[in-house]
């Protein structure tokens, strides 16, 4: 098979003429065709310069000037619509018969395109290959005549020039383009989705609500913002849960435009915040909250309010509260009273918002399951006047900011693991009157301020850790009732200058390493009825008594005392228990016990020196099998 270029010189006188008369029409057409084009390129080259990928519309080439061009065997054609390519100069082989290119095949080298501007029309005798080169560039349209010839397909074959494929390469080009684009703004897309999606995700793993409020719903949702400084959003919050009852189950249907006042609004959310966090529909005895008004004739469990519908007292016992004590409750800023006592099951920390009330006067938060320490917050509640935190699990030192409390009349700890020295000098700027620390980890010893509360009444500091002795002024808190030291390790001797509380009625120095005798200012207080000495070190006899005695109980086992039963013990005539086991004491059990038989329930003289024969008049003491 031969292959023919445009070159070989071949041309009939008709197919010369026709080729002038085709190039001068091609020519005509250039010019439009050029700045067709130029708009085209610049929109594949750069897609940012084109307001849309809308191509121009189908570019005509005269029929008669291709007919000419090729001989007249390729029927007149248009460019495909919506791409636009540079012209192709084509020439025919003369010597290539039609009957043999049924199925043409075109390769096309991927144009590059340049401003030349010259037209160049070669071609190459090779093996049956037709080169036609583009006026623009260096690249190459191959026509090579394929295997197997078609008959069906012999006109689509020859009727399709280089220009269709360039302009298919082209359009090809255009689309994969766009392609890239609309992926792109896809996979950016679906970054922004997906990124939505995590938060949306992270936000629902968190619990938190994205519903659009209603303008009734906004107004109480930033009342409720200046009290609530989380949990608002969570699901599953005490927060959350008060704010939709109030939102869609409240009968009051509270809005923020009334004239009712914030407050109102405030307390009715705070009481539910709190019914929520101590799980009152699931653990309360009984119960009539979040029914009606809280303040109405039939006021809510535990609740008792003012003549203005305001809380003034919150007072629950062994009701069945579980869980902790919100920090709102700090927000019911009228209230006075609060005592929750007897839920072991309430726990967590003490709330920091008790701090807040400033008009509050009792604290009561005993026998519950607290942990923690005090919040130092409680101590700016300057109004307090009776603190009651025992039976819990709290532990930490005592703030010296509890010196701000100078109301402060009751401090009961008992049985929690405070630990630290005891702010005597703190004390001493207060009010107190009892203090009640038994059952505790303090350690220290007790300063001579210890004498600067005159007020103090009530003094227990039972199984602590304190070391030192006694401080001997400790006679000046002559209004002292109780005053009790059990099991710590106190040394030395006990003061004398005791015996100048004359108001004392129970004492009780047991389980230290107390040395010494007893001072005999003790026997003749009247008012004493609980005299407790045991398991200490004291030595020597056992002191008179008055006459005007009211003594009850004497423990003075456990001791080195020496002596005989003094006499004067006869005339105890209210004396219930008299316990002398484990001492040094010898001599006669004298008869003179005989005079107590009406009163005495407990008799303990084991572990002595005792000698004789047991009184009959002990038979006759009936009381004693109690």
């Amino acid at each position: 098979m031969t292959h023919l270029s445009v070159s070989c010189g071949e041309y009939d006188e008709r197919q010369k003429e026709n080729r002038d008369d085709a190039i001068r029409m091609i020519k005509k057409e250039e010019k439009k065709r050029d700045k067709i084009c130029s708009t085209f390129l610049q929109k594949v080259e750069d897609p940012r310069k084109s307001e849309s990928w809308e191509y121009p519309d189908v570019i005509s080439v005269h029929s008669s000037a291709i007919s000419s061009l090729t001989g007249g065997v390729y029927p007149s054609h248009s460019v495909m619509r919506n791409h636009q390519i540079d012209d192709w100069e084509l020439r025919r082989c003369r010597n290539v018969d039609s009957s043999k290119v049924s199925d043409t095949e075109y390769n096309l080298h991927t144009p590059k395109l340049s401003n030349a501007t010259s037209t160049e029309i070669s071609s190459k005798e090779s093996s049956g290959n037709c080169l036609v080169k583009n006026r623009r560039s260096d690249s190459m349209l191959t026509l090579k005549p394929a295997r197997g010839t078609s008959a069906e397909r012999d006109i689509f074959s020859r009727s399709k020039p280089s220009n269709y494929r360039l302009s298919m390469r082209w359009g090809a080009l255009g689309v994969i383009t766009a392609i890239i684009i609309i992926a792109s703004v896809l996979v950016a897309s679906n970054k922004g989705s997906k990124k939505l999606n995590h938060d949306e995700l992270e936000q629902e793993r968190k619990g938190v609500e994205q519903v659009k409020l209603t303008p009734r719903e906004q107004a109480l949702m930033k009342i409720f913002r200046t009290v609530s400084t989380d949990g608002l959003e969570k699901k599953d919050t005490p927060q959350y849960q008060a704010k939709e009852w109030i939102f869609d189950s409240d009968q009051l249907k509270l809005t923020a435009l009334e004239t009712i006042g914030d407050e109102r609004i405030i307390q009715r959310y705070v009481l539910a915040v709190f019914y929520y966090s101590t799980n009152g529909p699931e653990s309360w005895k009984s119960n009539n909250w979040l029914e009606g008004d809280e303040c109405s004739n039939l006021c809510w469990t535990g609740i008792n309010c003012n003549d203005d519908n305001i809380v003034q007292a919150i007072s629950f016992d062994n009701a069945g509260l579980q869980g902790t004590l919100p920090n709102e409750i700090g927000s019911l800023t009228m209230m006075e009273n609060l005592i929750i006592k007897n839920h072991p099951l309430l726990v967590g920390n003490i709330s920091s918002g008790i701090g807040k009330l400033k008009l509050l006067v009792q604290l009561g938060l005993y026998n519950n399951g607290l942990t923690g320490g005090i919040p130092v917050e409680l101590y700016l509640a300057t109004n307090l006047r009776y603190i009651n935190l025992q039976n819990n699990h709290l532990e930490g030192k005592l703030a010296v900011t509890i010196e701000q409390m100078r109301n402060l009349e009751k401090l009961i700890l008992f049985n929690n693991r405070f630990n630290g020295r005891i702010p005597v000098k703190q004390f001493a700027r207060t009010k107190i009157r009892f203090l009640g620390l038994s059952n505790n980890d303090f350690s220290g010893s007790l300063p001579n301020q210890i004498s600067n509360l005159p007020r103090l009444k009530y003094f227990h500091l039972k199984n602590n850790k304190l070391t030192g002795t006694i401080p001997l002024n400790i006679g000046r808190l002559t209004n002292m009732i109780s005053l009790n030291f059990d099991n710590n390790n106190f040394r030395g001797s006990i003061p004398n200058k005791i015996g100048n509380m004359n108001q004392l009625i129970f004492l009780s120095l047991h389980g230290n390493i107390l040395t010494g005798s007893i001072p005999f200012e003790f026997a003749s207080t009247e008012n004493l009825r609980m005299l407790n000495l045991g398991a200490n070190k004291l030595s020597g006899e056992i002191p008179s008594f008055s006459p005007d005695s009211n003594l009850t109980h004497i423990h003075l086992f456990q001791n080195k005392l020496q002596g005989t039963l003094p006499l004067s013990l006869s005339h105890l005539k209210k004396l219930e228990v008299l316990f002398l086991s484990s001492n040094r004491l010898h001599g006669k059990i004298e008869s003179i016990l005989s005079d107590l038989k009406d009163t005495l329930q407990g008799l303990y003289l084991s572990d002595n020196k005792f000698t004789g024969l047991l009184p009959n008049q002990l038979c006759g003491m009936v009381n004693l099998s109690k």
